[in-house]
């Protein structure tokens, strides 16, 4: 049975995400927006978008943990993570060589994926996530909070000496491993939640001193992930139930997957079509991204072959058959 409450995290992480990249991550792409609220609140949510995509999976992971079936458990994750990396991840690249207007290109075809390729370089980096639990667990040493801990703290100063190579996802992969750790803790130590109200009041001043703050502490680095952290647990205290949000969070792989063609394809067309104020202009690129990636999902599934490429969802023999 499904967690509304997670499911609810996971729209608001969707949402967090699509935005992000409607507006950029600098005044250069998406809305190319310099300064203003727009620009501030995105900047701030930098610590809370991948922190909380990476925490939730932790904590669905931590529901149906690997065991003896490593084998198994691993092969699952190169069907439901590589394949579609290298499928999708490859598509897009190309869709970035060829179309006009497009924010990047690939210089090195031939180091496709062993440096990811844009927003892919997450994909990649949770698979070398779950090709370090995979040990962790077979050897017990996640069992007690103290080990877990630990792990967490090893990364955490880890994060100190970012930035590291991109290399095969390996900056990616320092940066969420901490909180894969800290959602499996939560969920196999069942972690005491705060108050709801403490939780808004305090997630609420942690964005506005972070906002305030003078030094840079956004990015992957010691500071802003301890905020991450802190942050995913005091969004899970919130206790959000919101049916449409968690309508969405069901979604969200795919729509991490699939946003970006239909936020760019949002923000090219209306670029050509109308000038719209930049709110109006956010809506509709976070609504493609948003729907697109669902109607997608949606499609894919009715057929077998697209399924496992485009989504690495499992082929089952009866769906061959039928075709």
């Amino acid at each position: 049975m499904r967690d509304i409450k997670v499911d609810t995290l996971r729209g608001l992480a969707c949402i967090f995400l699509v935005a992000y990249h409607v507006i950029g991550n600098n005044e250069t792409n998406g809305l190319k927006i310099s300064d203003g609220w727009l620009r501030d609140i995105n900047d701030l949510l930098e610590c809370v978008r991948m922190p909380l995509f990476t925490f939730l999976s932790g904590m669905v992971y931590a529901l149906r943990p690997v065991n003896s079936n490593w084998l198994t458990f691993m092969k699952g994750k190169v069907r439901r993570l590589l394949v579609p990396m290298l499928v999708v991840g490859t598509f897009f690249a190309l869709v970035q060589s060829f179309v006009p207007g497009t924010n990047n290109n690939i210089d090195n075809w031939w180091l496709i994926h062993i440096y990811p390729v844009q927003h892919f370089w997450f994909v990649e980096a949770l698979f070398f996530v779950f090709v370090l639990v995979v040990p962790l667990e077979l050897s017990k040493l996640l069992n007690k909070k103290a080990h877990i801990i630990a792990v967490i703290c090893v990364f955490l100063l880890f994060s100190a000496g970012q930035p590291y190579t991109k290399l095969l996802a390996f900056k990616g992969f320092i940066y969420l491993t901490p909180f894969f750790l800290f959602g499996l803790y939560v969920v196999r130590f069942k972690l005491p939640s705060l108050p709801q109200l403490s939780s808004v009041c305090l997630f609420s001043v942690l964005m506005l001193a972070l906002f305030l703050s003078e030094g840079n502490v956004y990015g992957k680095g010691f500071l802003g992930c301890c905020i991450g952290l802190l942050s995913c647990y005091l969004l899970l205290c919130i206790k959000l139930q919101v049916p449409f949000l968690a309508r969405i969070g069901i979604y969200s792989y795919s729509i991490y997957i699939f946003h970006v063609f239909f936020t760019a394809a949002t923000r090219l067309i209306l670029g050509k079509l109308v000038s719209l104020p930049l709110e109006l202009s956010l809506l509709a690129g976070v609504t493609a991204g948003i729907v697109g990636p669902i109607v997608v999902h949606i499609l894919a599934q009715k057929i077998p072959l697209a399924s496992f490429f485009l989504l690495g969802q499992r082929i089952k023999r009866t769906e061959l058959n039928k075709g």
